[in-house]
């Protein structure tokens, strides 16, 4: 895959492109169209599609500008029509109504909808309709990563109070449809403003205050209320991606656990580099258990993972989410042999990285995890 994030000032975007076939797609494009030209060009690559996942009204799209001149087609969800019907009753909210209604002009190729796949060269990705943020708010799958627009951004959600928005509907997004994809999905929003570029569903699920919490709807309510900054116009802030700082739930005050920076620039460092010297296939860890070699096996996924789908006999688990805060668990050699096992790898090619940064000069990640060890009938074991 050809992959770039772009960041301007926090707002995120990107284009993913088949690395064979060299077309692509943009998803969230804002601020500046020549970053995108000139990518698109020193890369060859022909772009079909340039997706907004909602109807921002933080920045200005440049959909129609960019595809105007690369020859491709805007897309967006089908309830846009619905989420502009909205913004056309917003006469006056702090400036915002401008870009709502310049953003109301853009034009729209194709209007799509949940299930919905957009194909380029050997890319799918499939539309996960996510209303809460606004009506026609969406999620782009795409092999090991998922797009969230607005939906989910790391360590939180986007706004409801906004026009359109809806905290039923997030909740509905969130636990309903989001909630129960892969942990190994690399999550990239489209706005982050602490300096973190990716995380992953695993990592989401245990640390976002929006998603770590099962609430009714009616207390997700309450306590969004008292995470986003106040709508007016002295000090309110309506980015998406900003809080509070700290948040009030049942009287109990907590404050925001943001992705550890390491573990997303690792992340990212990992996909685009060879590692093949990092990896451990199963045959080989099998081969390495039966001579008795001697090394630590780590197990990154949550402890009931591993109640249902078993794991490596003697496998230490520590879940991905909290890697960086365990060290201490950890042996003090630096030079032992550590083996990092999750789902399908990429958590614990997350993992690795993060530990080889720490120091731990010995350390693979087992490719395509625990699905090739069950695949080649491995033995497993099962929690107590």
């Amino acid at each position: 895959m050809i992959f770039k994030q772009f960041n301007f000032d926090g707002c995120l975007s990107y284009i993913a492109a088949c690395s064979n076939e060299f077309e692509g797609i943009i998803i969230d494009p804002s601020h500046e169209t020549e970053p995108y030209f000139q990518f698109v060009k020193e890369n060859n690559l022909k772009i079909l599609y340039v997706v907004d996942t909602h109807t921002h009204v933080d920045h200005i799209s440049l959909a129609p500008d960019l595809a105007g001149v690369l020859g491709a087609k805007t897309v967006m969800h089908k309830n846009t029509r619905v989420q502009r019907e909205i913004g056309e009753g917003i006469k006056e909210l702090y400036g915002i109504e401008k870009i709502i209604a310049e953003n109301a002009g853009k034009r729209v190729d194709i209007f799509i909808d949940e299930d919905y796949e957009l194909r380029t060269g050997g890319l799918v990705f499939r539309i996960i309709f996510t209303p809460g943020h606004t009506q026609d708010s969406m999620c782009l799958v795409s092999h090991d990563r998922i797009y969230t627009g607005d939906t989910i951004l790391i360590g939180q959600c986007g706004r409801t109070d906004l026009p359109g928005g809806s905290s039923k509907d997030m909740h509905d997004s969130l636990f309903g449809k989001l909630a129960g994809l892969s942990n190994d999905l690399i999550v990239y929003p489209a706005h982050d403003y602490q300096g973190n570029i990716n995380s992953s569903m695993g990592y989401e699920k245990v640390n976002n205050v929006c998603l770590n919490t099962k609430r009714t709807v009616e207390e997700f309510d309450r306590f969004l209320v008292n995470l986003f900054p106040p709508l007016n116009a002295g000090n309110g802030k309506l980015q998406c991606g900003l809080t509070k700082g700290k948040q009030t739930t049942e009287g109990e005050g907590s404050e925001l656990n943001p992705l550890m920076k390491t573990f997303c620039f690792s992340m990212e460092h990992y996909l685009q580099q060879p590692h093949e010297a990092t990896l451990i296939h199963a045959e080989e860890l099998y081969e390495n258990i039966i001579g008795k070699k001697k090394f630590l096996i780590i197990d990154v996924r949550e402890p009931e993972e591993l109640s249902i789908t078993g794991h490596i006999k003697d496998a230490v688990n520590i879940p991905v989410g909290e890697i960086a805060k365990r060290t201490e668990e950890l042996p003090g050699n630096l030079d032992i042999a550590i083996i990092i096992v999750c789902e399908s790898g990429i958590r614990s090619a997350h993992a690795a990285l993060y530990l080889r940064a720490y120091g731990y000069n010995d350390v693979k990640n087992l490719e395509y995890g625990m699905r090739e060890w069950r695949t080649k009938g491995f033995p497993i074991v099962y929690p107590g």
